[in-house]
């Protein structure tokens, strides 16, 4: 297919007043870290109050455990194999037409607020965007890679806000906290260590990677106890969540919170354990590293809990279809304001340099996940359900061995299927040295 299908995107105006349209992300936040996914620790006050004013979906997905291609589908509505971008050294192509194209061509003031070194502009995220700050002051106190921590991002992203409101405004604001190195301002950082508890203390990895033990690029030396990196943590999203409360009340006193449209996600989870994988994300498809938050509020329209299974691609028709607008039947995505009673297909991929089998694909039907790994020729198959935390694979039990022929058919259909017809376009980052060694310091180059 063209590339030019996306002007099938938006075909009309829309005929109501346009609202303002609020985009939050949180790198690297685990859904089941914040209290109201069900986490017993106090890391989220804020957050959770957010969320009884609006529509949280107990199980969204994202399409990568990694960034740059988890954000090229939510801004694309579109599969990481269609956009181009499987792995965080491909730029966005030119040739994907994002939401704030589209919603700059409406009309709407598009601006970005981004806090991570690999969204900085030149990378393909900051088309469509007539405003896009990735000014990075702040440094990492670990390895000294350019940031913005959370009370700088709120402190721009506020005053957008009052430059930008009256006008049909389109904003996203991306926090890098709590991206690793886990180490949030002091009186955060003691918020949830548990006196007199005895260490779990594991490998120091000489790699990038975070299997079996903690990463290269995560390690706050000399310390090695598990319990302590996941107490930073955690005191790395309280440090965001009490900047979340600034934004918020911000929106308020702008008359923005309960006239707008405002989405909450993050790109992706992190590692804290599971499957032996520590404080690391981009080397697997366990629900630890895909499964995010993902919360709604439009007015009083949307509120309480789904249970239904959703992902980051059902947020671009989303707000196409608020707006009134004719979505193409390409996007392979729902409305998120209705419970769709079809089988939802929910889909994701990974190329990880970091690990011999970095290629997998994986796929969520009917609360059936499959995961494929090609090197190998592996199935691993759960039921999320009643296993949602992957520990029995069920692939080779006999009631189920038809299950994985089934989903591995519709998982081929989705990996071979290309909406976007940009094939042959793979546009690969080229860094000096100082980028690749900022990137190395990220952990996303080896």
């Amino acid at each position: 297919m063209p590339g030019s299908i996306w002007l099938g995107g938006c075909s009309k105006r829309p005929s109501a007043e346009m609202p303002n349209i609020i985009l939050i992300t949180v790198d690297a936040l685990r859904a089941d870290h914040l209290g109201c996914y069900g986490y017993p620790k106090n890391t989220s006050p804020n957050i959770d109050r957010f969320a009884q004013d609006a529509l949280l979906f107990e199980n969204c997905f994202s399409h990568s455990p990694a960034t740059r291609p988890s954000f090229a589908s939510i801004v694309s509505g579109f599969l990481p194999h269609e956009t181009r971008i499987f792995e965080n050294m491909l730029l966005l192509p030119r040739e994907v037409k994002t939401l704030p194209e589209i919603l700059k061509q409406l009309g709407y003031k598009t601006t970005a607020v981004v806090s991570n070194y690999v969204l900085r502009k030149k990378q393909g995220f900051e088309q469509g965007f007539l405003i896009y700050d990735d000014i990075m002051n702040d440094l990492e106190l670990v390895r000294r890679c350019p940031e913005r921590i959370a009370q700088h991002t709120t402190d721009r992203a506020i005053e957008l806000l009052k430059e930008s409101h009256k006008s049909p405004l389109f904003m996203w604001i991306h926090y890098q906290d709590p991206h690793g190195p886990y180490t949030p301002p002091a009186r955060f950082g003691t918020l949830f260590r548990i006196s007199g508890q005895k260490p779990r203390n594991l490998r120091l990895n000489t790699s990038l990677s975070g299997c079996g033990g903690i990463p290269s690029y995560q390690q706050l030396v000399p310390n090695r106890d598990f319990y302590f990196y996941l107490s930073q943590y955690d005191g790395e999203i309280r440090y965001q969540d009490e900047h979340f409360k600034r934004l918020v009340h911000a929106l308020k006193q702008l008359d923005l919170y309960n006239s707008s449209l405002i989405i909450f996600s993050s790109d992706h989870g992190e590692g804290m354990g599971e499957h032996n994988y520590y404080f690391a994300h981009g080397e697997n498809l366990y629900s630890s590293l895909i499964h995010v938050p993902l919360i709604i509020k439009y007015g009083n329209e949307l509120v309480g809990r789904r249970t239904d299974f959703v992902q980051h691609i059902d947020i671009v028709p989303t707000i196409l279809r608020i707006l009134k607008l004719e979505v193409n039947p390409y996007f392979r995505g729902h409305d998120l304001r209705h419970t769709d009673m079809e089988e939802k297909e929910i889909f994701a991929e990974m190329q990880s340099p970091l690990v011999p089998d970095g290629v997998k694909f994986s796929i969520v039907l009917k609360g059936l996940k499959l995961i494929y790994t090609p090197l190998f020729e592996q199935y691993e198959l759960f039921d999320l359900k009643t296993d949602p935390q992957e520990l029995n694979n069920i692939a080779t039990h006999d009631n189920y061995r038809k299950h994985v022929d089934y989903l591995k058919a519709r998982l081929d259909r989705i990996r071979n299927e290309d909406f976007l017809g940009i094939r042959g376009i793979k546009k690969r980052l080229k860094l000096t040295k100082e980028e690749t060694e900022k990137l190395r310091s990220l952990g996303y180059v080896k």
